[in-house]
């Protein structure tokens, strides 16, 4: 689920007017909590990613300049 995604739900929770259940309310506290933990927990992996993929189009970069002589 991503963020689109929950603001639409939570928006399709509170269209009924007044305030939400109890059982809407901890639902949406739980959510948001797992979304917050799998954000945290994941952060490491994206960087390495970016950081791969950062290597890999300078070494793409350096082997084409290389081939060009």
């Amino acid at each position: 689920m991503n963020d689109a995604d929950f603001v639409q739900l939570i928006k399709g929770t509170e269209s009924r007017g007044g305030l939400p259940e109890a059982e809407v309310l901890w639902w949406r506290a739980q959510l948001r909590r797992q979304l917050a933990d799998e954000e945290r927990v994941t952060r490491p992996i994206r960087i390495a990613e970016r950081f791969a993929f950062s290597a890999c189009v300078i070494t793409a970069a350096v082997i084409a300049a290389v081939l060009v002589r």
